[in-house]
């Protein structure tokens, strides 16, 4: 029987987030703003930085995908402010090997009842429109297009939609 486990990140494991980020990275480069290239050139304490939560355990939450205890998935909800009532997710990446057996959807539901905990108005993330799965799983989540398609990087070719997931049945 397979044990799939959604946990946060911690100082401790920089080197399986490490990993695991550039794996992403060399899989899915069209996926990501950031690139393999940069990312292998960061310092271990660049690495352990991004999980350092001492002084933002409120406005960030790292998580790992985890099945039989690899590591098979990740994403970042981010709150760049406390004063912001806009959460971001970043990161988002499942491995080849489990995609279309719900890890992402269980992933992105964490970063949701996360940003909902926090009182939060919305959920926005950019997802690349070529990516067709992404692009699936945001819609059938809720997540609506906004704002002008924008290029990702500097190539022409590969563009990124931003979307945004209403979490206050207020709003308008």
């Amino acid at each position: 029987m397979s044990t799939l486990n959604i946990r946060v990140l911690n100082k401790e494991d920089w080197p399986t987030y490490r990993a695991l980020r550039l794996l992403s990275l060399q899989d899915s480069p069209d996926s990501f703003g950031s690139t393999y290239g940069s990312e292998i050139k960061f310092s271990n304490e660049k690495w352990l930085s991004r999980l350092d939560l001492d002084n933002q355990a409120k406005y960030t939450l790292p998580l790992i995908a985890e099945l039989n205890g690899v590591a098979v998935g990740l994403a970042f909800g981010v709150l760049h402010s406390p004063f912001d009532k806009t959460a971001h997710l970043y990161q988002m990446w499942v491995s080849p090997s489990v995609r279309g057996r719900g890890v992402g959807r269980l992933l992105l539901n964490k970063i949701i009842v996360w940003a909902k905990d926090c009182d939060l108005d919305y959920l926005c993330l950019a997802v690349t429109t070529v990516n067709i799965g992404a692009v699936h799983l945001y819609e059938t989540t809720g997540f609506e297009p906004y704002g002008s398609l924008e290029k990702l990087r500097k190539d022409p070719a590969l563009v990124v939609q931003s979307m945004r997931l209403k979490l206050c049945a207020n709003l308008a």
